[in-house]
């Protein structure tokens, strides 16, 4: 959960962020924090996470939180999409920030 917490610290250097011009960044920083907040939320409800983004949807569903399981997957799609293909899009900042909460809740995480 620190770690998550010190990539939001990053994160939030970058916004706001108007002119579009960190999106690609927006998403990987987000990426890792909610990587990090799925892994404590698992270890806190399951007591037991993944240590890779490989597979995390999959045990995810396995554990029954098909809601966290969407959320990394569409984490996923934005981050092909930003990273790889160059799209850039202020409304996914904002889907961003609010994975970032939602994930955050499912963790039990009043950060």
């Amino acid at each position: 959960m620190a770690k998550a917490l010190k990539i939001e610290k990053s994160l939030n250097k970058l916004l706001p962020d108007k002119k579009g011009e960190n999106v690609a960044a927006i998403v990987e920083l987000t990426y890792g924090i909610i990587q990090h907040l799925l892994a404590y939320g698992c270890e806190t409800r399951y007591n037991e996470h993944i240590n890779s983004h490989v597979g995390l949807s999959k045990f995810l569903v396995n554990k029954d939180a098909q809601d966290m399981a969407e959320v990394f997957r569409r984490l996923d799609e934005f981050r092909a999409g930003r990273w790889y293909g160059g799209q850039e899009n202020g409304e996914i900042v904002k889907a961003c920030l609010k994975f970032i909460k939602e994930v955050k809740k499912w963790s039990n995480l009043n950060v």
